[in-house]
Formats: structure tokens, C-alpha cells, sequence
């Protein structure tokens, strides 16, 4: 199954200006930044965790606890110099993992 991952990426960019505009309504700007850098950050290993999810050498549960250990990895540098308090930085970076996971394991059968 080939996957046009560079859509899959714009769809996660623009999903996450959407959780940040639901959840950040006055941190829109900077939840968005954060965002969009972890996304690019995250590139590489999406890319492949994808192509093996797509191949069937991984299963979507791996690649939902591949995606959801990356959180404590995230730092939201954006949000954090505009005063953000830790909790809704931590349920922004828990509803953007499970953005990625939702897109992507909804385009493999």
C-alpha cells in the first residue's frame, strides 16, 4: 500500500491547529508552532513507523504506543514562554498523539 505521506503530514498540521483552537483558544498561535515543529521533529520515525503499519509488520497498537511514547519527549517551547500551566500542555501533547494515531491507522485497513 503506498501512502502519500507528505498529505498525511499537511492533514496532521492542519488537525492540530484545530485541537489548539479547541483546547488553547488563547494560545492558538503558539500551540500551532509547537505543534507543526514536533510534526517536523517527528517526521522521519512517522514516516517509517507508516510504511510498516502499511506493510503489516506493525501492528496499529504498536504504532499507537510508538506514537504515545513520544510524548514525554515533546517539548512545547512556545507554550511554555506563554505561561501555558502544565496541565493543558500535557492534554494538548496527549490529543496531538492521539491525532497521529487516529490518521494514520484510519488510512490502513
Amino acid at each position: 500500500m503506498n501512502i502519500d505521506f507528505e498529505n498525511v503530514l499537511q492533514t496532521l498540521k492542519q488537525g492540530i491547529t484545530g485541537i489548539a483552537k479547541k483546547d488553547l483558544a488563547a494560545y492558538v498561535s503558539a500551540a500551532t508552532a509547537d505543534g507543526q515543529a514536533i510534526l517536523d521533529g517527528m517526521k522521519t520515525d512517522l514516516e517509517s513507523w507508516t510504511k510498516e503499519l502499511a506493510a503489516g509488520t506493525m501492528s496499529k497498537s504498536d504504532f499507537a504506543d510508538l506514537v504515545l511514547g513520544q510524548k514525554d519527549n515533546i517539548e512545547m517551547v512556545a507554550l511554555k514562554q506563554a505561561g501555558l500551566a502544565q496541565i493543558a500542555v500535557d492534554q494538548f501533547k496527549l490529543d496531538m498523539c492521539n491525532l497521529i494515531t487516529s490518521t494514520i491507522s484510519s488510512l490502513i485497513p
